[in-house]
């Protein structure tokens, strides 16, 4: 039924007066104008405007005030960034070293002009448009590339605009209806046929199976789809005539500038080939990303605009100044999501079942669809190699439903608003603006919920959430927010800043940011498996940072974690400071005990390390840590046995901080069991096939001290 809606909600103008509305209340709806249709923004604000809409002119991102997005190259500066981490985690740097290209646009068009921009050693040896099909067997990188910034700045360019002379022998541009084209020898070798003669059309797929490093799409239209579907299932008649199955697909990286090139289900059949490819949701996210900053930043500074305390013209200043924070913010969240696919498929690789859990999670709380989204079902991951039974498209599709689960849910809980979580706020605001204005933010709560969720999602990836909310009391909210304020108690990011610093390849410097990772899941599976809130997190940092260094001289073990990550090239402090991470965040368990006094932080936290030594805790932790799980139940298992053990250190920790001296008598007490601990922890090591049930006898002998 079609209704008039008032147009004030909570003092805000919601709907102009008079409009007939089939949906709800939905007071932040921005229009983000698409194919080609970017002039048309300035129109849709004065609409907006003139009916008195709250948005006013940041209803439609882009136009005369808002962020030019061409530009400032930034979709395709987002996608490029995605594109170097395929690269890097190859071992090709695509900054350095010449690449090979094959490209779906023409240099007048935003991605694919932006994008051949900044690949500045990319030797581009074909491209097509609707227009025309562009040849360059063996181009010279550094002539070519001035070229193509000629013809990028040049008004409404073409592929015919090309300097012939820059092309190399064989090569060409040609149009793109033509019946029949002479492919020349170099043609052929560079494409990879044997055919002497081909139509506009054919000579089109074949560009797109060629052999390269790159396929750069920054066109329009749907290009490739799996074997298993047909043209009617794209949806994309104008480009049924050239479409490519994935397995014809040669190229070592696709990048998704452009939207929908590949079909999901080609995305999946190419990357379980080899191919490397995220989704276009993940590549050329960053144009979004600027137009949601450009829209924030105007609501802001709308009251001071409204009150005659800034101009338009000032308002317009100061947008402009905060472009290049804005962007830098927009690229940094980029190369985040894109590491998470990395750190992620490192993980499935390793426990596959995990994301299985994954997608029974977020079935249940975010409306994933497995069959909608093309999911892989049990069989079908069976019938994968064990390295691929989840590939990055599926990956990214998780990552996409995880954040707006989290964010969901973070924007509904009085959780974000505790300052440690507003601090993130207003760093999503450049310095210029971060005036008084900043307070009033009615999307204050949206904006805040955002930044926690990346923040966070982007760091643990997206099996953080499944396990830690079946805790006590722990929901989304909890668990999010616990994870960040533990992450901050623990430091982590200083060794995550080391690690991306460090000589040594790409995957080396994933596995260490696992390890980061896993341990700070600990401190959050710990904190939370002993129902306590989120921390105090301005009561603890002071004092944690010392305790920090006090642990390190108690924990000079030298570990095969430590040894492993020196083989793999960090330096012996780093290597000891991941090794030493997920001591210090069980320590974390003390924190509750000296909040209700009786002890220092640093006694109770050298208690806690003394008694998981002697009571063998420590050992079976980690021996825990390090068990392959076999399935739903025995990971079940792995949890409750490590929960049971956090449980009973802290209980008699606690014990004995009441009574001064009590820990030598408690020791000659139990030395008899201590000692036969020993032997039990002596007989584990010695034998290969003791597993979770030996464990979990040692477990229940510890339990007995406790």
């Amino acid at each position: 039924m079609l209704r008039v809606t008032d147009n004030v909600k909570d003092g805000h103008v919601v709907a102009p007066a008079r409009v007939v509305r089939h949906d709800g209340d939905d007071s932040y709806l921005v229009v983000a104008a698409d194919k080609g249709t970017a002039h048309l923004s300035d129109v849709a604000n004065c609409v907006a405007e003139e009916s008195g809409f709250w948005l006013d002119d940041a209803f439609a991102s882009g136009g005369s005030a808002g962020y030019d997005h061409k530009a400032e190259g930034i979709t395709a500066r987002g996608a490029w960034a995605c594109v170097q981490r395929h690269f890097l985690e190859t071992g090709l740097d695509v900054g350095d070293e010449p690449f090979t290209v094959a490209g779906i646009g023409d240099m007048s068009g935003d991605v694919f002009g932006n994008g051949l921009i900044l690949m500045r050693t990319a030797r581009l040896l074909a491209a097509f448009d609707h227009r025309h099909v562009f040849l360059d067997p063996d181009p010279d990188a550094r002539v070519s590339w001035a070229e193509r910034r000629r013809l990028f700045g040049l008004p409404r360019s073409s592929w015919l605009d090309y300097d012939p002379s820059k092309i190399s022998r064989g090569g060409g541009v040609f149009p793109r209806d033509a019946r029949s084209i002479r492919v020349s020898p170099e043609a052929k070798q560079v494409l990879g046929i044997d055919v002497d003669q081909l139509s506009g059309d054919a000579l089109v797929r074949a560009i797109l199976c060629m052999p390269v490093d790159l396929l750069w799409n920054g066109g329009i239209g749907t290009y490739v789809r799996s074997s298993s579907e047909t043209d009617d299932d794209v949806g994309d008649r104008e480009n049924d005539g050239v479409r490519v199955d994935a397995t014809q697909l040669r190229a070592r990286v696709v990048g998704e500038g452009g939207n929908l090139g590949l079909t999901q289900l080609a995305r999946v059949e190419y990357a379980l080939r080899g191919g490397r490819v995220n989704t276009d949701a993940v590549d050329n996210s960053a144009g979004v990303d600027l137009s949601d900053h450009e829209v924030n930043f105007k609501i802001l500074l709308a009251p001071a605009v409204a009150a005659g305390r800034m101009s338009r013209e000032q308002r317009n200043r100061s947008l402009r100044d905060s472009l290049a924070a804005a962007s830098a913010a927009v690229l940094s969240h980029n190369q985040a999501q894109s590491r998470c696919l990395s750190l992620d498929a490192l993980r499935a690789s390793s426990d596959p079942e995990s994301f299985a859990s994954v997608v029974e999670f977020l079935c249940r709380e975010a409306g994933l669809d497995p069959d909608v989204e093309f999911l892989p079902d049990e069989d079908k991951r069976r019938g994968r190699p064990a390295s691929r039974t989840w590939v990055r498209p599926e990956l990214a599709v998780l990552l996409g439903y995880t954040k707006m689960l989290a964010k969901r849910t973070l924007a509904a809980s009085e959780r974000i608003d505790q300052p440690p979580f507003q601090t993130l706020f207003s760093n999503y605001f450049p310095l210029p603006l971060r005036g008084s204005e900043i307070a009033a933010h009615p999307l204050q709560r949206e904006i805040t919920a955002t930044c926690l969720a990346n923040r966070v999602i982007d760091r643990a990836g997206v099996t953080f959430l499944p396990g830690l909310v079946e805790l006590p009391g722990a929901g989304v909210p909890e668990v999010i927010c616990a994870g960040f304020v533990l992450d901050e108690l623990l430091d982590a990011e200083r060794l995550r800043v080391a690690i991306d610093t460090a000589p040594v390849s790409e995957g080396a410097r994933l596995e260490a940011r696992v390890l980061v990772e896993e341990s700070v899941h600990l401190a959050t599976r710990d904190w939370l498996g002993l129902e306590q809130d989120v921390p105090d997190l301005a009561r603890w940092r002071a004092e944690f940072a010392p305790l920090r260094e006090r642990l390190a001289a108690l924990s000079e073990v030298h570990g095969r974690v430590e040894s492993e990550l020196e083989q793999l090239g960090f330096g012996r402090e780093l290597s000891r400071g991941i090794g030493r991470l997920p001591r210090l965040a069980r320590v974390l368990a003390v924190l509750p005990i000296v909040e209700c006094g009786g002890a220092t932080l640093l006694d109770a936290a050298e208690l806690h390390v003394r008694l998981g030594e002697e009571l063998q805790i420590r050992f079976l932790l980690d021996r825990l840590a390090g068990l392959e799980s076999r399935g739903p139940w025995d990971r079940a298992a792995r949890e409750s046995l490590h929960l049971d053990l956090v449980s009973a250190q802290r209980a008699i920790c606690q014990h004995l901080l009441r009574s001064p001296g009590a820990l030598p008598a408690y020791l000659d007490r139990n030395a008899r069991a201590l000692g036969a601990l020993r032997e039990t922890v002596a007989g584990i090591e010695s034998d290969p096939r003791a597993g979770l049930s030996a464990l979990s006898a040692l477990g229940r002998r510890i339990r007995l001290l406790c």
